[in-house]
């Protein structure tokens, strides 16, 4: 029996993630959780913000995850060591994720899924971007390359590309995802004497 509010939303959120927030009702997860309706009601006043705070608990644990990164990894001179650290982390995260989910938050929980566009935008421009851009000052990234035109084209649009297609998962690795839908767009953008001295870190 689980009646700790942060057991609720780890359980909640792995559910909503596999099975799709609307399909999986608040009385599947007190059946399963062991506890009463009106006990998971003590916590949260509606289907809605249950799957909002459930969501906030997965966002914030992938935002401690790459913050704990960045601590014990400062990487000052190999900024692109942590973007491809953080696009790792987020391919692993969308393994798990059915994209049923998201087509439900856009459409049944449109405030959830602004905290969701919210949380993809400000780890692409307060994060990503900042990086790259002291990759190019480092002389890492070529000084004619729009960094920002680089992070729309490329870094922003990674879960449209993995989602095209609902068996990539299932026939690549996530190295070679990683490869081909990040690693090889970064080495395209290169100088080529950080490409023979210093190749990107896989």
């Amino acid at each position: 029996m689980l009646e700790n509010k942060r057991d609720i939303l780890a359980y909640a959120i792995q559910n909503f993630t596999k099975f799709g927030s609307k399909r999986f009702s608040m009385d599947e997860l007190a059946h399963d959780l062991g506890i009463s309706k009106k006990t998971l009601y003590r916590y949260f006043d509606s289907k809605e913000e249950l799957v909002s705070e459930s969501l906030g608990f997965l966002l914030n644990k992938l935002r401690a995850n790459i913050n704990g990164y960045m601590e014990q990894n400062p990487n000052e001179n190999e900024p692109l060591t942590t973007i491809i650290y953080i696009y790792k982390l987020g391919l692993m995260t969308l393994q798990e994720i059915n994209p049923s989910f998201l087509y439900g938050l856009a459409k049944y929980y449109p405030n959830a899924y602004k905290e969701y566009s919210s949380f993809k935008k400000d780890i692409v421009w307060d994060l990503v971007c900042p990086l790259l851009k002291k990759a190019q000052e480092l002389g890492q990234v070529r000084k004619e390359v729009k960094v920002k035109l680089v992070c729309v084209l490329f870094l922003s649009r990674m879960e449209e590309m993995v989602y095209s297609s609902p068996t990539l998962f299932e026939e690549y690795s996530i190295q070679e995802l990683l490869e081909h839908i990040i690693i090889n767009n970064l080495r395209g953008v290169l100088t080529l004497e950080y490409l023979s001295t210093s190749p990107l870190e896989k």
